[in-house]
């Protein structure tokens, strides 16, 4: 008995000392377990803990994957970029509408009061960066009649691709627009080439995978649009997608023939990041349009889209936007404020296992 109360101490002394270490090992483990968290930041919110890393496979929610079994997607490099660097890639992407077909330039450089400008275009902090701006004084495109007075007020930026996509391709970019009255879209569009040898037997053809703008001027009642469809579409908290059959000098339809659709955001398109996407199925016949992984909507053009499509990014003034003040159309907001911003844009094809 005396040999047992002589050991208690040493024995209380032990299970003390283990718990005491026990206490600093979770203490010790905690820090850790928060540096392995992504880090929130300031632009595009919780991203990837790894951006630059090699990426497998599309953004999809669970069960929102088309993908047959006997298929995986495999990136299509040309077309895909994490923006990483500190200059736009020119083997990629052109940061210029400009497009010398036979000595002509076909390009387009914007909207009737924008002018889409390479110097508008940056690649920084992980992100492609199109600026919007307010001219000093109006400006003239390379296209003008410089005999007329200039009407381009406001400075956008348009980026194409410098490979065409296809039918079968699924693509997708993290996009947020800017606190302007500039818009943001992720879109596609035959080539401005002849109808007659352009890719899609003649057709001019445009898929708008996502088209809004970051500050809406417009009220109801407003004479500018004659119309309210804008105001009421709420287009500065919108995801906005479209098919279009224009019209051209080989087919003659007259008025533009569109097939689409929309949602309505609860925040508006300038305050969080969205990843915006479709899958062009490969005989043309359907785009399937979805909105963070997820399906919106499936949508049958009117006719099939089966010919090859020029990538864009771009940022416009759009004609049926109401001029306001500069304050009012977030023109006198910092340059960070004024950036529709890409997070990455990826391209996706289906190849067999």
């Amino acid at each position: 008995m005396v040999r047992v109360f002589q050991l208690l101490p040493w024995v209380l002394c032990g299970a003390i000392l283990a718990c005491g270490h026990s206490g600093d090992t979770d203490k010790r483990k905690a820090p850790e377990q928060e540096q392995g968290q992504p880090a929130e930041k300031e632009d595009g919110g919780n991203r990837e803990a790894e951006k630059g890393r090699e990426t497998l496979e599309p953004t999809f929610l669970e069960g929102q994957d088309p993908k047959p079994e006997d298929k995986k997607w495999v990136r299509v490099e040309g077309l895909s970029d994490e923006f990483e660097g500190s200059g736009l890639d020119p083997a990629k992407w052109n940061p210029s509408p400009e497009f010398i077909y036979k000595g002509q330039d076909r390009g387009w450089y914007g909207g009737s009061r924008s002018l889409f400008e390479a110097d508008n275009v940056s690649v920084g902090d992980g992100f492609l960066r199109l600026e919007g701006e307010k001219f000093d004084s109006p400006k003239y495109s390379p296209k003008d009649n410089t005999d007329e007075a200039p009407q381009r007020r406001y400075g956008g930026a348009y980026v194409y691709g410098k490979t065409l996509s296809e039918p079968g391709y699924y693509i997708e970019a993290r996009m947020r627009a800017s606190k302007t009255a500039m818009s943001a879209a992720f879109w596609l569009k035959t080539e401005t080439v002849p109808c007659e040898v352009n890719l899609n037997q003649g057709e001019n053809l445009e898929i708008d995978i996502q088209e809004c703008v970051g500050v809406f001027t417009g009220e109801l009642g407003d004479e500018w649009t004659k119309d309210d469809w804008a105001v009421k579409a709420n287009w500065d908290r919108i995801f906005h997608y479209n098919t279009h059959r224009h019209n051209s000098p080989c087919n003659t339809i007259g008025e533009r023939q569109t097939k689409g659709g929309k949602m309505n955001f609860e925040k508006k398109n300038s305050e969080e990041f969205h990843v915006y996407a479709a899958y062009w199925h490969a005989d043309g016949g359907k785009i399937d349009f979805y909105i963070d992984g997820r399906l919106e909507k499936s949508v049958v053009p009117v006719i099939p889209f089966k010919g090859a499509l020029r990538l864009i990014m771009s940022s416009n003034f759009y004609d049926w936007i109401e001029e306001t003040t500069a304050e009012e159309m977030g023109f006198n907001r910092p340059l960070e404020d004024r950036y529709t911003k890409f997070d990455w844009v990826r391209v996706w094809k289906l190849e067999d296992l």
